[in-house]
C-alpha cells in the first residue's frame, strides 16, 4: 500500500517544483526555490541518507537516496503557507521568497545547504564575505526554517549564531538547543524533549509500569531522549532494565548493533520498551523482531509515532501495541484544497525531480499497473490521500514557522493602513529581536515562544490500532506542558500489563528480585515497623511508644507494664515478708520472755536484737521491689537493704569471733585479741561504711524510675540502678563481710556443742554467698528486659533473711521452748567442763564457777572469768604441795594447754 502511495506523491512533487521555479544550475540539493524581496530559507530531510558517505575521497557532489514522503509534505506546508501570505494584504507589496534545500538527513548536506543561506545579499556568485563584525553583514536568506534532527539542528545553529541569524525549527526537541547561551538565535514551534519524556514517564506511572528498557539514536536526538527518560524514571522510581544506544550511519557496525539489541530485546522479559530512534533504525529492528515472533509494548517518541512507512511493514500487528506521543497539530485553513488543485507536468524537471521520478518508478515496478494514472483529476485525488495519510502535526510546527516569521517581519516593517516599509536591506539580528517577542492566535491559544525559544503546547498520545491489514493513529489522551497534566479521551483498559512484580500490600515492602534486576518480591515488614501504601520500597519504623507485629499496615500504643501488686509473685512475696515479720515477732517475744537464759545469751544476748531490727528493715525492702516504680522508691530500696543487712552480717561477724576468742586461742593470744573484742564500736564502724557507699551513691549518681523500651510490645517500668559501680560496692561489701563470717565461724566449728553456733554461722553464710553469686549470674544474663527482673533480687533478700533466721534463730527458740530442762546455766558449764576435759585441758570444779552465775555479760565473760580462776587456784595447789604428782602433771597440761587456749 504504502510505495503506492509513495508513486503518488511524485507528480504533485514535480507539480509543485515547477510552479515554484526551480534553480536553473546543477544543484544536488536544491528541493524548491521562488524569488522574493525576503528570501526565508527552509531545510528539509527530503532524503533518508547519503550514499556511500564513508568511501568519499573528494568533496564531490552528493547522492541522497531514500525518498521520505512525510517531509514530502513538509516542504509543501512551508511553501503554501508562503504563498498565501503573498496573496493577502497580511505584507503589502512585499512578497516573500524562499530556498529549500535537501538536508539528506546528514549534518554534511545541512552544512552545504547553510553556506547558501549564508551567502551575501544581491551577490551574483553567492559568495560568503570575512568580516570582524557581522553587525551590517546582510545576507540572501534572513531567516531559516529547520532542520527536523537534533544532530543537524545543533551544528546550522552554532553556524547561524555567529551572524544571529534566526533559525525556527519544526522538528528538533534537543534540550540543549533551549541553551541561549549557546543557541541565542535557534526558536522552535514544538517543546523541548525533556517534556516529552516528563509525558512519557506519567504515562507509565499512570499505567502502573515500573519496569522498561529503552533504545536511542546514537545522535544529539537520541542520547538527549535516553538521559531524559532515565532521570525522569528514576525520579518517579521506574526501573530502566537496560538502554542501548544505535548509530545512524549504514554500515557494518550498525547492522550489528541492531542485532545485539534485538537479541537482548528478546531474551529480556521486560515488556515495555521506549524508542527515541529514527525510523529508518527502527524499521530494520521491528523486521528482525517480527521474523521471531517478539511482543513488546513499545513508546514511540514523536519521530515515528505516526510515521506510516513504518506502520506499512508486513505483519506490524506482531510487534505488539505500540503508543506514541506527537506534537499537538493544528488547522491549515484550506490546505487540502490547494492540493486538490495541484497540476501535474512532464518529467523535465532537474536533477533531484529525476532522482524522485526513479524512486517511485523502482517502487511501482513491484506494483500492478493502476489505470488512469496519468489523469489529471486522479493525480489529484493521489495527493488529497497522501495528506490524508500523512496528516502529521509535524507540519503544523512548519506552518507556525512561517507564520511567526510573518508576524515579525509585519511588526519590524511597521505594517500599518495597507503600508509598509520596504527596506529589504536590513541584517537578520533585526528580525530575531522581533521574532522572539512575536504573539498571534492559533486554532486554541496563543503562540508565542518561551524564554528559551520553545512553544510548549503539548502533546497528543495516540495509540496504534491495527485492524484488517491497515493501521490507524487513534487519539487516545493529551498531555498539557504547563500543568504537567495527562487527559485520556478513551479507555486505555485494553491496554496490557507490564510489570514482572505483583502490587505489594500495605504491610509489604519491595525487595529487589535476585533474578531480574527491575522486578521485585514482596515481603512482610518486620516486627517494630509497618507501611501504610501498596507498594511501598521500604517500611516505616514505629514511633517509640508503639509497636506493631510483622506484617502490619500500622502501629498500635505499648502497652506500660510494670510489677504489680495484685500479680500471683507479688502476692507471694508480700506473704513471705508478712509471714517473716511474723516469725522475728515470735522470736522476739520469746527472747525478751527468757532474756537471762543461757541460751539467749549464747545466741548473742543484746545483739540479738539489733539483728532481729535489721531482718525487719531487709523485709521491708523487698516491698519497695513491688509496685510501680516511683521516685522516692528506687532511691529508698537498694540502700535500705545493704545498710539494714550490713548491721546484721557486723553482729554474725562479732558472734563469730566471740566463739574463736573463748575456745581457739591460748591464753597470750587471747589477752591480745580480747582488747579487739569491742562490740558497739564494731558494729557502728562496720555499718558506718556501707551507709558511706550508699549516701556517695544516693548523691553523684542516684537511681531513678525509667522506661525499658528494648521489648516490642510494651514499655516496662523499671528502677535504672544509676550507678552500678556503686551498686556492685554495695553488694561486693556485704560479700567480703560474710565471707570473714564464714572463715571465723570454720575456724570455729569445734568449739562446746551447746556453745557452738559457728555450725549455723557457717551454713547461713553458705547459703548468702550462694544465694547473691547466682543472683549476680542471673543480673548480668537475663538483664532489665523482663518486669519480673525486681522478683530475682527480692527473692535473694528473702533467702537470705529465712537463711539466717532459721539457723541463727530457730534453734535457740527451739531449745527455749521444748527444751526447757536443759536451758540452765549449770548444765552449759558443765558441757563446757567436759569439752575441755575431752581435750585433756585442766578445768575447775563447777561449785567455784557458780559464784559467776550472777548475771555475767556473756557465756564468754563466764568462761573467761573461770579461767582465771583456775589459774589462781592452780597456782595455790602447788605452793602448798597438797597434790600428788599426777595432780601436778594434770595441773601442768592444763596450764599449757590453757595457755594455747582461751
Amino acid at each position: 500500500m504504502f510505495p503506492t502511495l509513495i508513486m503518488l506523491a511524485v507528480p504533485c512533487w514535480v507539480s509543485l517544483v515547477y510552479l515554484v521555479s526551480p534553480c536553473n544550475v546543477p544543484d544536488d540539493i536544491v528541493a524548491a526555490r521562488a524569488p522574493g524581496d525576503i528570501i526565508i530559507g527552509g531545510l528539509f530531510p527530503v532524503h533518508k541518507t547519503i550514499e556511500n558517505l564513508a568511501n568519499r575521497t573528494q568533496p564531490g557532489p552528493l547522492q541522497c537516496s531514500g525518498f521520505d514522503p512525510s517531509m514530502f509534505l513538509h516542504v509543501q506546508t512551508m511553501i503554501y503557507t508562503i504563498e498565501q501570505i503573498n496573496n493577502s494584504t497580511f505584507l503589502p507589496d512585499i512578497k516573500l521568497g524562499y530556498e529549500i534545500y535537501d538536508s539528506c538527513s546528514n549534518v554534511i548536506a545541512a552544512i552545504q545547504a547553510t553556506q547558501r543561506f549564508l551567502s551575501k545579499f544581491n551577490s551574483s556568485d553567492s559568495r560568503i564575505e570575512v568580516h570582524c563584525n557581522y553587525t551590517k553583514y546582510n545576507p540572501n536568506v534572513k531567516a531559516v526554517i529547520g532542520g527536523f534532527y537534533s544532530e543537524i539542528s545543533i551544528v546550522v545553529a552554532r553556524l547561524l549564531n555567529l551572524y544571529l541569524i534566526p533559525q525556527v525549527s519544526y522538528g528538533s526537541t534537543a534540550e540543549t538547543l533551549s541553551d541561549k547561551t549557546k543557541f541565542a538565535s535557534f526558536l522552535r514551534t514544538i517543546p523541548n524533549v525533556n517534556h516529552q519524556t516528563n509525558a512519557i514517564t506519567k504515562l507509565m506511572q499512570h499505567l502502573n509500569w515500573k519496569r522498561v528498557a529503552v533504545i536511542a539514536s546514537d545522535d544529539a536526538y537520541g542520547r538527549a531522549g535516553l538521559n531524559s527518560v532515565i532521570s525522569h524514571a528514576a525520579w518517579r522510581n521506574i526501573c530502566v532494565e537496560f538502554h542501548e544506544l544505535i548509530p545512524i550511519f549504514k554500515d557494518e557496525y550498525q547492522k550489528a548493533k541492531i542485532n545485539a539489541t534485538a537479541e537482548m530485546i528478546i531474551k529480556s522479559t521486560v515488556r515495555v520498551i521506549i524508542a527515541f530512534v529514527r525510523s529508518s533504525e527502527i524499521i530494520k529492528l521491528f523486521t528482525i523482531l517480527i521474523q521471531r515472533n517478539i511482543s513488546k509494548i513499545w513508546i514511540a517518541s514523536n519521530v515515528w509515532s505516526t510515521s506510516q512507512v513504518i506502520a506499512s511493514i508486513n505483519n506490524i500487528e506482531k510487534i505488539g501495541t505500540i503508543l506514541g506521543f506527537t506534537f499537538k497539530g493544528g488547522t491549515i485553513p484550506n490546505f487540502k484544497d490547494y492540493l486538490k488543485k495541484l497540476q501535474s507536468y512532464p518529467s523535465d524537471a532537474d536533477k533531484i525531480i529525476k532522482d524522485y521520478i526513479n524512486f517511485a518508478n523502482r517502487r511501482d515496478e513491484k506494483k500492478p499497473t493502476r489505470k488512469n494514472s496519468n489523469s489529471q483529476g486522479n493525480k489529484s485525488q493521489e495527493c488529497y490521500q497522501i495528506v490524508e495519510i500523512f496528516n502529521e502535526p509535524g507540519i503544523y510546527g512548519v506552518y507556525l514557522a512561517v507564520k511567526a516569521i510573518a508576524y515579525a517581519l509585519q511588526e519590524m516593517f511597521n505594517c500599518t493602513q495597507g503600508n509598509c516599509n520596504q527596506n529589504f536591506n536590513f541584517p537578520p539580528w533585526q528580525l530575531l529581536n522581533e521574532l522572539k517577542n512575536v504573539k498571534f492566535k492559533t486554532d486554541n491559544e496563543q503562540f508565542e515562544f518561551d524564554s528559551s525559544g520553545d512553544f510548549s503546547n503539548g502533546y497528543d498520545i495516540i495509540k496504534w490500532k491495527m485492524e484488517n491489514g491497515s493501521t490507524q493513529f487513534v487519539n487516545v489522551g493529551n498531555y498539557d506542558v504547563k500543568k504537567q497534566m495527562i487527559a485520556f479521551c478513551r479507555n486505555l483498559a485494553e491496554v496490557p500489563t507490564a510489570n514482572c512484580s505483583q502490587s505489594c500490600r500495605p504491610g509489604e515492602k519491595k525487595t529487589t528480585s535476585t533474578k531480574h534486576f527491575c522486578c521485585f518480591e514482596c515481603n512482610r515488614c518486620p516486627a517494630g515497623s509497618y507501611s501504610e501504601k501498596n507498594n511501598s520500597n521500604d517500611c516505616n519504623e514505629c514511633p517509640e511508644d508503639y509497636w506493631s507485629e510483622a506484617g502490619r499496615s500500622k502501629c498500635q500504643p505499648r502497652s506500660i507494664e510494670f510489677l504489680q501488686w495484685k500479680q500471683t509473685v507479688s502476692v507471694v512475696l508480700t506473704i513471705f515478708v508478712i509471714f517473716g515479720v511474723l516469725i522475728i515477732c515470735v522470736i522476739l517475744t520469746l527472747f525478751i520472755k527468757h532474756w537471762h537464759t543461757p541460751a539467749v545469751k549464747a545466741a548473742g544476748g543484746w545483739m540479738c536484737y539489733i539483728m532481729l531490727f535489721s531482718l525487719v528493715l531487709g523485709l521491708i525492702s523487698v516491698v519497695f521491689f513491688l509496685g510501680e516504680p516511683l521516685d522516692y522508691i528506687c532511691k529508698i530500696r537498694q540502700p535500705l537493704f545493704g545498710i539494714s543487712f550490713t548491721l546484721c552480717v557486723s553482729c554474725i561477724l562479732l558472734k563469730s569471733f566471740r566463739i574463736i576468742l573463748a575456745f581457739s586461742f591460748n591464753p597470750s593470744t587471747h589477752k591480745k585479741l580480747k582488747s579487739l573484742y569491742k562490740p558497739v564500736p564494731v558494729i557502728i564502724v562496720i555499718t558506718g561504711i556501707q551507709v558511706v557507699i550508699c549516701s556517695m551513691w544516693l548523691s553523684l549518681k542516684a537511681p531513678k524510675p525509667v522506661q525499658n523500651k528494648k521489648l516490642p510490645q510494651i514499655i516496662l517500668l523499671l528502677c535504672d540502678e544509676g550507678s552500678y559501680v556503686a551498686f556492685v560496692a554495695m553488694l561486693g561489701y556485704i560479700a567480703f563481710l560474710a565471707f570473714v563470717c564464714f572463715i571465723l565461724a570454720f575456724k570455729g566449728r569445734k568449739a562446746p556443742e551447746k556453745f557452738n553456733e559457728a555450725k549455723f554461722i557457717t551454713f547461713s553464710m553458705l547459703v548468702y554467698l550462694t544465694v547473691w553469686i547466682s543472683f549476680s549470674v542471673i543480673y548480668v544474663n537475663v538483664g532489665a528486659n523482663n518486669k519480673y527482673y525486681p522478683v530475682i533480687e527480692a527473692i535473694a533478700i528473702l533467702a537470705s533473711i529465712y537463711s539466717i533466721l532459721c539457723c541463727h534463730f530457730i534453734p535457740t527458740c527451739y531449745i527455749v521452748y521444748f527444751k526447757k530442762e536443759s536451758n540452765v546455766e549449770s548444765n552449759y558449764l558443765t558441757h563446757a567442763r567436759e569439752h575441755f576435759k575431752q581435750k585433756g585441758q585442766f578445768v575447775c570444779p563447777v561449785t567455784n564457777m557458780k559464784r559467776h552465775s550472777g548475771q555475767p555479760s556473756s557465756l564468754t565473760q563466764v568462761i573467761a572469768d573461770s579461767e582465771f580462776e583456775c589459774q589462781v587456784n592452780q597456782r595455790f595447789h602447788l605452793t602448798n604441795q597438797n597434790k600428788d604428782f599426777q595432780n601436778q602433771t594434770l595441773e601442768s597440761t592444763c596450764l599449757r594447754k590453757r595457755h594455747r587456749s582461751v
